[in-house]
């Protein structure tokens, strides 16, 4: 009996084997596999801190934060178009050479012959460089959004004001990394931002320069 065993133990035994090593080989390709994280970044990783100035040219048209008074001529106020400084502060991550993200603030403000405007917004910023695969300068091109809450208010020279309230803030940029010192990269950059409550419109355009400190790669 156990002669008749000995061989059906072998072969059990050797089916066994040749069923676990191509299970062993896949949990080997599996263990060397990181999914992609482990890519080394090349000019943009870890934390971000960044800083924007510049020109705003801008207008705005509001009324006073009264519901009786809100879209009545006679009440409303507009700033006209209107110069002045405007930028933006933020710190966040890079998660990869192509991606970013921040929170901060954003201010704006600029006067003209008719009136004045000038606010503040929370912003949360996004900002991707959509054509870094390409190589070579197409690495630096970035195009941000800018979204937000904040506050506006609008006076005229002849008294009239408007408030915007709890204003909501939306915006689009884009900036070209032209040269880096270390970590730094210095820009110029362009942005377009979306001012708007119930009692207040605002458009506002912001050309400056910006410098953005990337904790890494290095």
């Amino acid at each position: 009996m156990a002669r008749c065993l000995l061989p059906l133990a072998v072969a059990v035994t050797a089916c066994a084997v040749s069923l676990s090593r191509p299970a062993a080989a896949q949990e080997s390709d599996n263990q060397a596999w990181d999914g992609g994280f482990n890519q080394k970044a090349e000019r943009r990783s870890d934390f971000v801190i960044g800083l924007s100035s510049g020109l705003m040219l801008g207008s705005a048209v509001g009324y006073p934060n009264e519901v009786e008074k809100l879209d009545e001529p006679a009440y409303e106020a507009s700033s006209g178009l209107v110069l002045g400084p405007g930028g933006a502060a933020w710190i966040g991550g890079a998660l990869t050479d192509w991606f970013s993200f921040g929170v901060g603030g954003a201010w704006f403000g600029g006067s003209s012959g008719k009136g004045e405007s000038s606010g503040g917004a929370f912003i949360f910023r996004v900002e991707t460089f959509p054509l870094y695969g390409l190589g070579g300068g197409f690495r630096d091109w970035a195009w941000f959004g800018t979204f937000g809450a904040g506050g506006l208010t609008v006076k005229t020279e002849d008294g009239r004001r408007g408030e915007g309230g709890f204003t909501s803030v939306a915006g689009l940029g884009s900036a070209y990394e032209l040269f880096r010192v270390g970590h730094f990269a210095f820009a110029p950059s362009a942005e377009y931002l979306l001012i708007r409550s119930v009692s207040l419109t605002g458009h506002q355009s912001i050309f400056g320069a910006r410098v953005v400190f990337y904790g890494g790669p290095g």
